[in-house]
């Protein structure tokens, strides 16, 4: 995919994802390969924005630095550096500079496989003037309802479930919106606003790792990858 022009990206590393930003998968990363990914689609290195908290910032740009991409600037979120604060300083961030973009891609360390097909999807609807896009999945796996004492009461139908990936795709002014919402995160701010939200494809890789519990299946996926 030939890049974006003026097409930044937001990278929150809220406190709670620190130790998974670092950690390494197949000897690099989690956050480099993240940063990598998004510079497939972003034409200006610059414009891929790394937040943490201030008790961070050194550690991810020295991070950075080593594996060749010093460019990529970190900037402190405000305490306590939770996900909306990471990405309203990131926000802020972007929107300071000269030349205000129209649309941004959001993503999460806590994801780092993700298809160019996927990124592709949400780039093209956000050209196409989408305010919001959503990369979607089926949920496949059995979805059970509990009781107050996790005693399972029901199988809820998955026909109409779906998982949330990222890359998120959001147009400038929208995504303003959604940071001042004061809601915990972008996706609760999106559905409980008014705005359209357009949704694609997922992957079926991009799922959420906890780690270091997942590093072996991350692993394992990221070996089938290369064939």
């Amino acid at each position: 995919m030939a890049p974006t022009p003026l097409l930044p990206a937001i990278v929150p590393v809220p406190t709670e994802a620190a130790d998974a930003a670092r950690y390494l998968l197949d000897g690099r990363a989690t956050l480099l390969r993240v940063v990598r990914d998004l510079l497939e689609s972003v034409s200006d290195p610059t414009a891929v924005v790394v937040v943490s908290a201030p008790s961070s910032v050194r550690a991810i740009g020295d991070l950075l630095a080593a594996d060749g991409l010093g460019a990529i600037p970190v900037v402190a979120a405000d305490a306590p550096a939770d996900r909306m604060r990471c990405l309203a300083a990131g926000f802020e961030y972007v929107a300071a500079q000269p030349v205000s973009p129209r649309y941004l891609l959001v993503h999460d360390v806590r994801q780092p496989l993700t298809s160019a097909a996927v990124r592709e999807r949400v780039v093209a609807e956000l050209v196409g003037g989408a305010a919001v896009v959503l990369p979607l999945l089926p949920v496949t796996d059995s979805v059970k309802a509990v009781d107050a004492s996790d005693a399972v009461t029901a199988t809820l139908d998955r026909s109409t479930l779906r998982a949330v990936q990222y890359p998120r795709g959001f147009a400038a002014d929208a995504l303003a919106r959604l940071v001042a919402s004061g809601e915990a995160d972008e996706l609760t701010a999106a559905t409980r606003s008014a705005m359209p939200i357009t949704t694609v494809e997922g992957d079926a890789d991009g799922f959420i790792a906890d780690l270091p519990r997942d590093a072996a299946f991350v692993e394992a996926v990221m070996a089938s990858r290369r064939g």
